[in-house]
């Protein structure tokens, strides 16, 4: 999920100069677009993680990688720059919703002991996925179109991934089913979520995040 998710995303600079000559638009212009999504991106954040604590995050993240693949499919019939902007607005919307954050609480609740290798590995798909369907999308833009780069990149995402989402990736534990690290009769706030059995938003509060340094050091970074 991540390793699409950004792949899509930082494939815009291979579609910048195609586009652009098509059109005859500025190159600003169409960078402009990038700009609001980044914004949208960046502003919805806190909304995502508060949606995957109240609902059932994988379905909080599946519905971002719906809407960021079609948002792309749609990005291979635009004719005016306004419906660029409203693309990728929804990408944005998209991609932030099946965003590390919502990914980070299925994590959480799946690994006790070796929680930090795993929150790494998802975090290398998201690399991972740079890596490989910028290359990709490059590729389809010199020998089909830059239309085709984004359909194909818009296939991954709702032909690919969104099945494998819907038939691997599970929110939580089952009853019965213990997260890694689990130790019978040791019980915590972060075992206890894990097993599936606790308050979904047991732990720290918003209102008690927010008068942390942490917080506020992690917030300002990621602005940034």
């Amino acid at each position: 999920m991540l390793f699409g998710g950004a792949g899509s995303r930082f494939s815009f600079g291979v579609f910048l100069k195609p586009v652009t000559e098509e059109f005859d638009w500025s190159r600003g212009s169409l960078a402009g677009a990038l700009a609001i999504a980044g914004l949208a991106t960046g502003g919805l954040r806190p909304v995502a993680g508060m949606l995957a604590d109240r609902y059932d995050p994988k379905m909080v993240a599946a519905t971002g990688v719906l809407i960021g693949g079609l948002a792309l499919a749609g990005m291979s019939a635009v004719q005016e720059l306004w419906q660029v902007y409203a693309l990728f607005i929804l990408m944005g919307v998209g991609f932030t919703l099946a965003s590390p954050g919502a990914v980070a609480k299925i994590i959480g609740a799946w690994f006790t002991r070796r929680r930090a290798l795993a929150m790494s590995l998802a975090g290398a798909g998201s690399a991972a996925g740079e890596s490989a369907l910028v290359p990709i999308a490059a590729l389809a833009v010199v020998f089909i179109g830059w239309r085709e780069g984004y359909l194909i990149l818009a296939g991954i995402l709702l032909v690919l991934i969104l099945p494998l989402v819907f038939l691997l990736l599970k929110s939580r534990p089952s009853p019965g089913q213990h997260a890694d690290g689990y130790e019978e009769g040791v019980i915590s706030d972060a075992q206890d979520l894990s097993r599936g059995s606790a308050n979904p938003n047991a732990g720290m509060s918003f209102k008690q995040a927010c008068r942390t340094g942490l917080f506020w050091r992690l917030t300002i970074g990621f602005f940034i």
